[in-house]
């Protein structure tokens, strides 16, 4: 009886918990994610990224992550690095990827963009996020098509290392698979 009266209420706590972080983003970071200031921005983008790991189940669908999305597009490279920083974490842990399942279809293709994006920062964690991907693919439901890897495997070749370097790791990923990439039916 202690052991069920103490889960009840364990469980009411994480529910306050979970409703304050609810309200704090709707009252605080729906109005600041598009903030004048790019520096807000990234503190929002930072936030939500923590949010994230730390409550999953909650954070972790469209609703929150649609924000990291519309992000990705943003005319600050600070901003831009800070979405691509806290993709490539939730994509590494294995756990997480199902429910990044749908995100990662709706912005597949301009994650591949960002593999060669002005800011070569943002450009080498595009591409770190991607191998993240590239070895969850199967949590994720996604494959690559020939377009996609082509694309990236050509930046073993640029002029910036820790790019050539990153693509180097995409490439040694994909081929450590078995199987290559996947031939686009």
């Amino acid at each position: 009886d202690m052991l069920s009266d103490r889960k009840t209420e364990l469980e009411g706590h994480q529910q306050e918990v979970e409703q304050f972080l609810n309200n704090v983003f709707k009252d605080i970071f729906i109005m600041r994610y598009r903030d004048i200031c790019p520096e807000i921005r990234v503190i929002c983008m930072d936030e939500i990224s923590v949010w994230m790991k730390t409550f999953p189940k909650v954070f972790l669908s469209d609703q929150y992550l649609k924000y990291v999305g519309w992000l990705l597009n943003d005319k600050s490279k600070e901003v831009r690095r800070s979405c691509l920083t806290a993709l490539g974490a939730l994509f590494k842990d294995r756990e997480l990827c199902q429910d990044l399942a749908l995100f990662t279809k709706r912005f597949k293709k301009r994650l591949i963009s960002m593999t060669c994006d002005l800011d070569q920062e943002c450009a080498v964690a595009a591409i770190k996020a991607l191998t993240n991907v590239l070895v969850n693919r199967n949590e994720l439901s996604l494959d690559f098509t020939d377009e996609d890897c082509e694309s990236i495997y050509q930046l073993v070749f640029h002029v910036h290392r820790p790019i050539a370097v990153a693509a180097a790791e995409f490439l040694n990923k994909n081929l450590l698979t078995g199987t290559g990439y996947e031939e686009n039916s």
